[in-house]
């Protein structure tokens, strides 16, 4: 008995160690970012930054700059609603979700006050959630018509659960959000925006990000497998989540393997699709197939767990990052107290052979052969703000980063 008690101990001690040493590591340390050092915006003097905190624009989980004429567009909300209402961080308190959440509008190559400069999109033709005319933004993404100025805006919208028959909220800690794209039609500059179609479908289960493919098709990353439940809380450990594909009436899902937080894909510049994994610390790089699936080619490595991706007009990918992401975290319960850190990196395509330490020790350059990662920015909260996008306007050398639960956007320029 003593032998076996004692064989047990030793297999427990061995698999712990092994969970350890392969799991909780790597989530600790890598994921998480304990024990990580962080840098100061201070450091890159090449980098001027301001935060912008006295024009409403308040949980900007997401941006998409028009380059024509630089507009730039933001998904924003309130910082104290998205405390109750974000299903992809669990706060499904549907009865405090925001009721105000709108896509502003900045004028960035104008001249004046920024204040001057700001307008937000009314809706026309919208009836919201269960006819109220509301909207609950998140992820977006806009196609432009080179050739007549019309903008095409897909958008989620988590939509709080509502018993069809009474009309009252569901429990959304129960049965989750009753999340849909929202397709709408607007022109650069309007201060309105025509809402064109929903879409809802089984396989939009917990979407997070949208993206264009083609003026008929979109993808969209679901960054769960599951709305709420155990099978939500295990994606830590096992990993879930999918990407879908939607042209038209119908939507399918294109890939759902290898998987953990599919967060803010977006389609390069080459045509191909880049899918962040933030519990990861990587992004899958696929190609849509004609049966509408999406066969990976590649994956990068990346040096801090990400949200959301953008692409500038030269084809660079930016990467909004989390240096810490337990911080990040501890945030969306106090974002008026806590400051996470922020960091923002640069993927770029065609340079073969590692080029280690750049210019700044603490800005390292990791290379694959194929895909170059840089940080280019990175702050400890001081005044990035925790950022959950980055977008590089290339033309004017400026960059906007915007956060789901920040009280701010950021503005930063080279100097």
């Amino acid at each position: 008995m003593v032998n076996l008690v004692s064989k047990a101990a030793i297999v427990s001690a061995v698999v712990v160690g092994v969970l350890y040493q392969f799991v909780f590591k790597t989530l600790l340390f890598d994921v998480l970012g304990y024990g990580r050092k962080v840098w100061s915006i201070k450091d890159f003097n090449n980098v001027k930054c301001e935060k912008i905190d006295e024009l409403g624009l308040e949980g900007c989980e997401d941006m998409w700059l028009h380059e024509k004429t630089g507009y730039l567009y933001m998904a924003c909300s309130d910082t104290r609603s998205r405390q109750q209402w974000l299903p992809a961080i669990n706060h499904l308190n549907a009865s405090g979700r925001g009721l105000t959440d709108r896509i502003a509008v900045l004028d960035t190559r104008g001249e004046g006050r920024l204040a001057s400069r700001i307008q937000w999109l009314d809706m026309e033709n919208f009836s919201g959630n269960n006819g109220d005319g509301r909207i609950n933004l998140h992820g977006l993404d806009i196609r432009a018509d080179k050739h007549t100025g019309i903008l095409r805006i897909l958008a989620i919208n988590h939509r709080p659960p509502i018993n069809p028959v009474t009309g009252e909220l569901l429990d959304a800690t129960k049965v989750g959000a009753n999340s849909t794209i929202e397709q709408f039609m607007t022109k650069a500059g309007s201060s309105t925006m025509r809402h064109v179609r929903t879409y809802v479908d089984e396989v939009i289960k917990t979407p997070n990000r949208v993206a264009w493919v083609n003026e008929d098709a979109f993808v969209f990353s679901n960054d769960n497998s599951a709305k709420v439940g155990s099978a939500r809380r295990r994606m830590v450990l096992v990993g879930g989540g999918s990407v879908g594909y939607c042209r038209r009436n119908r939507c399918n899902i294109a890939h759902s393997s290898d998987f953990n937080f599919p967060n803010g894909l977006v389609v390069g510049r080459d045509g191909l699709i880049y899918v962040p994994n933030t519990l990861r610390n990587d992004v899958h790089v696929f190609s849509l197939q004609q049966n509408h699936s999406l066969k990976k080619v590649h994956t990068i490595k990346v040096p801090f767990p990400i949200d959301n991706l953008s692409v500038d007009s030269k084809g660079d990918i930016y990467a909004a990052a989390f240096p810490r992401l337990y911080m990040w975290m501890r945030a969306t319960k106090k974002p008026f107290e806590i400051n996470p850190p922020s960091a923002v990196l640069k993927i770029t395509r065609g340079n073969n052979g590692y080029k280690g330490p750049s210019r700044k020790a603490h800005s390292e350059t990791w290379d694959d052969g194929d895909y170059t990662v840089e940080t280019v920015l990175e702050d400890d909260g001081s005044v990035l703000p925790g950022s959950t996008v980055a977008v590089y306007d290339a033309a004017t050398k400026k960059m906007y980063l915007g956060g789901s639960m920040s009280p701010f956007i950021t503005i930063c320029e080279n100097v």
